[in-house]
């Protein structure tokens, strides 16, 4: 199968993945910010935010690892599935009795307190299953990981939405959720035989020191990478309360949306990028060149629809009655989103040509940074406090990120094309700004139709369109001059 049409089909079966995904998180915690207010969704997203968190220190790398160890070198996948497992499970334990403990002294209401307890179970299943989709990765078979995801997924927003509607208590809701884990846990290690039919799930911890420092480079990286974007809403939690979280997260899960678009890239190409990174580095800077084209493309309507239209996305979601206060949190966040698009391919550039150690460095530093100004300014100004300070160390990554690719940026962001494309979108934005009141089953439309005309005719060049729709990459298009433009 050419390079072309494997990545074009991971890249359905990784959208179908995570929209399954998004669908039953960020849809469902929309109907539930609707229908049980603020304080109460603030209750719950505290949980599972914090949930999230542990399931990056449980998960602590062995993942990424995972997937990109076996993609280079799939006649060791058993042994090295066995190797990362048996740390894996021992941190997913680790993390389980964290959540409690944190739970038992910190400063939760008791709701809060409740559901930590429950999403603990939560925790460990996700990141069981998820490793199991970091092997499916490393075979670039992802269409497992979309049959177990439309499962526990589908499933899920069949029996949960209902509850929602009829305000059921929370607590049967995180019980749910629980389950659509267990249940995707079992589903996935059947579906792993079909890979490795002879796979083990036996502890195996020879050789650990020839892997113990890519797993602590890649554990302490996610869990830090993770901590800078979401450390704000457990410290809104722990500072002023369930209710500002509600309304933090309210926009938040807005900014989650489009978030997917970056997701399905990095799952689709990392493995790809990982053994291009070996074979082609040519071909390697290329596809880094055009996800980054296809990610610019991708977030400049949607930050202007987001900027633009926030008080009447707000209104139309949540009811302005209980989320005014987050109209100016999204505002900040859509700014956000734009710096988050901008810095993924560069990041993922770093991963994959074994430069980790720079991503953990900044991710670092990113995290001390949010604690100290969220310090100050949550307390001000709490949640919009909390975005600001979101965008600020955001901006930091991407500097850092920049400068440790400055080699590629003449190429990918101060050509011809990308310069005129951002300042046409500033021009462009002021003037849906002005018309900022037109109701946005207007406005949508039209910055859409604008954009897919501008990307389609002006931003990709001919060379470019065709390489992403043709049967194989071509080879030659990396010498061809107008890949510059």
């Amino acid at each position: 199968m050419s390079e072309a049409v494997r990545v074009r089909k991971n890249s359905l079966y990784s959208a179908l993945s995570i929209s399954s995904r998004l669908i039953a998180n960020v849809f469902v915690f929309w109907i539930m910010a609707r229908y049980y207010g603020p304080e109460i969704f603030g209750q719950f997203k505290s949980a599972q935010v914090l949930a999230t968190n542990f399931i990056i220190l449980a998960d602590f790398g062995f993942d990424i690892l995972l997937t990109t160890e076996v993609a280079r070198n799939r006649i060791n996948a058993q042994k090295l599935f066995r190797q990362f497992y048996s740390l894996k499970f021992i941190f997913s334990i680790i993390a389980f009795i964290s959540m409690w403990i944190l739970s038992i002294f910190g400063e939760f209401s008791n709701e809060t307190r409740m559901l930590i307890q429950m999403l603990s179970f939560y925790t460990v299943f996700t990141t069981l299953t998820n490793y199991l989709f970091a092997l499916y990765k490393g075979f670039e078979k992802l269409e497992y990981e979309t049959k177990v995801s439309l499962i526990i997924n589908i499933g899920l927003i069949i029996v949960v939405l209902p509850l929602i509607l009829f305000k059921t208590n929370v607590l049967i809701i995180a019980a749910i959720f629980v389950s659509s884990r267990i249940i995707g846990f079992i589903v996935g290690v059947i579906y792993s035989y079909k890979l490795i039919p002879n796979l083990s799930f036996k502890f195996l911890f020879d050789g650990f020191s020839e892997i113990k420092n890519k797993f602590l480079i890649f554990g302490l990286f996610l869990l830090f990478n993770n901590l800078f974007f979401q450390l704000d809403t457990i410290l809104l939690s722990l500072w002023i309360g369930d209710k500002t979280v509600g309304v933090y997260q309210a926009a938040f899960m807005l900014i989650m949306l489009p978030l997917v678009i970056p997701d399905i890239l990095i799952n689709t190409l990392m493995p790809l990028l990982s053994r291009l990174n070996v074979e082609n580095q040519e071909l390697w800077k290329k596809t880094g060149f055009l996800m980054n084209k296809i990610l610019i493309a991708f977030v400049t309507p949607i930050a202007i629809i987001l900027f633009v239209c926030a008080e009447q996305i707000i209104n139309f979601i949540y009811g302005i009655n209980h989320y005014s206060e987050s109209i100016l949190v999204l505002r900040v966040l859509a700014v956000t989103l734009v710096v988050r698009f901008s810095l993924e391919a560069f990041a993922l550039l770093l991963t994959t040509s074994n430069r980790q150690k720079i991503r953990l460095f900044t991710v670092s530093i990113a995290t001390a940074l949010n604690l100290t100004i969220n310090y100050f300014l949550i307390p001000k100004y709490g949640a919009l406090g909390a975005a600001v300070v979101s965008l600020i160390t955001n901006f930091f990554v991407g500097i850092i990120y920049y400068i440790n690719n400055s080699k590629l940026i003449p190429e990918y962001l101060l050509n011809t094309k990308t310069i005129l494309f951002i300042i046409t979108s500033l021009i462009f934005a002021y003037i849906f700004w002005i018309f900022k009141d037109a109701n946005i089953f207007i406005t949508i439309p039209i910055v859409l139709t604008v954009y897919s005309l501008l990307i389609g005719f002006f931003y990709f060049s001919k060379e470019e369109m065709q390489l992403i729709i043709s049967k194989d990459f071509n080879i030659n298009f990396i010498k061809n001059k107008s890949d510059k433009s």
